[in-house]
C-alpha cells in the first residue's frame, strides 16, 4: 500500500525562504547570484529558530572564506586548472581546520565560482556573492522565526500521552497475572514505542532548551527532563515486572492483591503529574499489607508454587521501587494548554 505523502511545515517554511530569497535577489539585480541566495535559503532553514542562526553563521562563513579564496586564487593564477585545483584544495584544508565540515562543499563551490565568473573585478563578485547569501540567510531566518513550532505545547502533550501509555503496560501487566502466559507481542511493542517516543520527547525539551525565545517561566525545560527521564526508568521496570508475571508456572491468590495494587500506583501515576489530589497513605498501606501477607505464608508445597511466589515478591519489590519514582514526578497540571 502507498504510504500518503504528507506535506510538513518544514517543507512549507524551506519553500517559502527560498522563494522570498529570490524574488528579492532579482529585484535588487544580483543576477545569476540568485542561485546562491536560494542555496543559503534552503541550508539555514532548521527545526528551530536557534538552529537556523547557527547554520546561518557558519554559512555565511563559509561564503565569506569561499569568496577571499576564489579573488585571491583567480587574481594569481587566472581562469586556470591550477586555480580551481588550488581552491578545492585550500577549501578542504581550511574548513577542516575550523571544524566546518558540514561547510566544505559550500566554500569550495564560492571560490570556484568566484574564479570561474572571471569577472574584471573579482572582490566585486565575491561581495556580491555575500550580499546574496546574507539575503538568503536573512530570510530564512525570518520565516524560521514567524513560523517557529510550539515545542513547548508539543512537548506537554507527549509528556501526558507517554503517562497514559505507561497505564496500558500496567493493564498488560494485570492481564498477565489474571491470564497467565497471554501473548506478549503487543507488551513488547508497546514498550518499544514508548521508549522511541521518550528520546524524542527528550529531543524536543533540547529544542526548547537551546531556543531563546521559549527561556522564560512558562517553559520550564527541567521539569520536562525529569519526567521524561523517569519515566525511561519506569519503562525498563514495567517491563521487569512483566517478566516476573510471565515466569509465574501456576496462578497465586496472593496476584490478585497485586493486581489492585498495580491499578492504585497506575491512578496516582496519573494524578500526580495531572497536579491531582492521591490518596498515597493508601497506597503504602496496601503495601505494607502485602508485605506481611509474603511475611507470614507458610512455606510452598510445590517447586512451582515457590517460583509463583517469588515472582510475585520480586514484582512487589519493583513495584515499590516504581512508586518511590512516581513520587518525583513533576506536577504537569498547570502547564497543559
Amino acid at each position: 500500500m502507498m504510504r500518503r505523502f504528507h506535506i510538513g511545515g518544514r517543507i512549507v517554511k524551506t519553500t517559502l525562504a527560498v522563494t522570498l530569497a529570490i524574488f528579492f535577489a532579482q529585484q535588487v539585480g544580483l543576477g545569476d547570484r540568485v542561485t546562491l541566495a536560494a542555496l543559503v535559503a534552503l541550508l539555514t532553514v532548521q527545526k528551530t529558530f536557534f538552529h537556523s542562526l547557527k547554520q546561518s553563521m557558519a554559512t555565511l562563513g563559509a561564503v565569506l572564506l569561499g569568496g577571499i579564496l576564489g579573488t585571491t586564487l583567480g587574481y594569481f593564477f587566472g581562469l586556470t586548472p591550477l586555480a580551481y585545483g588550488a581552491a578545492a584544495l585550500l577549501g578542504i584544508l581550511l574548513c577542516t581546520k575550523f571544524g566546518w565540515y558540514d561547510q566544505t562543499i559550500l566554500t569550495t563551490l564560492t571560490a570556484i565560482g568566484t574564479i570561474f565568473s572571471g569577472a574584471a573585478v573579482l572582490g566585486m563578485h565575491a561581495v556580491l556573492q555575500i550580499a546574496a547569501a546574507l539575503m538568503g540567510g536573512v530570510f530564512a531566518l525570518i520565516i524560521n522565526y514567524l513560523f517557529n513550532p510550539n515545542y513547548r505545547q508539543e512537548l506537554v502533550k507527549r509528556i501526558l500521552q507517554i503517562e497514559t501509555d505507561l497505564g496500558q503496560m500496567f493493564d498488560f501487566i494485570i492481564k498477565e497475572l489474571q491470564d497467565l502466559g497471554c501473548s506478549d507481542e503487543e507488551f513488547k511493542e508497546q514498550a518499544a514505542c514508548l521508549k522511541k517516543s521518550i528520546e524524542e520527547g527528550l529531543e524536543i525539551a533540547g529544542f526548547i532548551r537551546k531556543e531563546p525565545r521559549f527561556i522564560s517561566r512558562k517553559a520550564p525545560t527541567d521539569q520536562y527532563y525529569q519526567a521524561l527521564q523517569l519515566f525511561q526508568t519506569q519503562v525498563y521496570r514495567l517491563e521487569e515486572m512483566h517478566r516476573l508475571a510471565r515466569l509465574m508456572p501456576v496462578e497465586m491468590p496472593q496476584a490478585a492483591r497485586l493486581a489492585r495494587l498495580l491499578r492504585i500506583v497506575q491512578k496516582i501515576q496519573r494524578n500526580k503529574l495531572r497536579g491531582r489530589k492521591a490518596r498515597y497513605a493508601r497506597v503504602e498501606y496496601a503495601m505494607e499489607n502485602l508485605d506481611k501477607l509474603f511475611t507470614d505464608l507458610e512455606m510452598p508445597c510445590s517447586r512451582k508454587e515457590f517460583v509463583s511466589r517469588a515472582s510475585l515478591f520480586h514484582m512487589l519489590e519493583e513495584l515499590k521501587r516504581y512508586y518511590e519514582r512516581t513520587l518525583k514526578l513533576p506536577d504537569m497540571g498547570h502547564h497543559q494548554l
